[in-house]
C-alpha cells in the first residue's frame, strides 16, 4: 500500500513537474541536493527506527534493505524533489510576472 500511495501523490506529480521545469532546473545542483538530503533521511529514519520512535508495518510495504522499507528509500529521493520542483515552478511563474528570465 505505501508504494502505490508514493507512487500516486509523489511519483506522477514529479513525471508532470520535471516536465514543466525542464529549462529552468540545473541538474547538477538538483542531483547533489538530492544526494544530500537522501543522506539526512535515511540517518534520520535510521535513528528513529533503533531509537523505537516509530515503526514499519510489514504487512504494508514490499520489503526491508538495512532496516527500513524500500519503499522510504524512494520517499527520500520523491518527496524532497516534489518540493523543489514545486519551489522551481513557483519561481518560474513569479519571474514571468515580474519580466525576469
Amino acid at each position: 500500500m505505501y508504494l502505490i500511495l508514493l507512487l500516486a501523490f509523489v511519483l506522477i506529480p514529479n513525471g508532470i513537474l520535471l516536465y514543466l521545469n525542464r529549462a529552468k532546473l540545473n541538474w547538477k545542483y538538483l542531483l547533489l541536493s538530492l544526494v544530500i538530503l537522501f543522506l539526512i533521511g535515511l540517518l534520520w529514519d535510521q535513528l528513529s527506527v533503533w531509537m523505537g520512535i516509530w515503526t514499519f508495518s510489514s504487512t504494508e510495504i514490499i520489503g526491508t534493505l538495512f532496516g527500513l522499507p524500500i519503499e522510504e528509500y524512494l520517499f527520500f529521493i520523491l518527496v524532497p524533489l516534489l518540493s523543489i520542483n514545486i519551489y522551481t515552478l513557483w519561481k518560474k511563474n513569479d519571474d514571468k510576472k515580474r519580466g525576469k528570465k
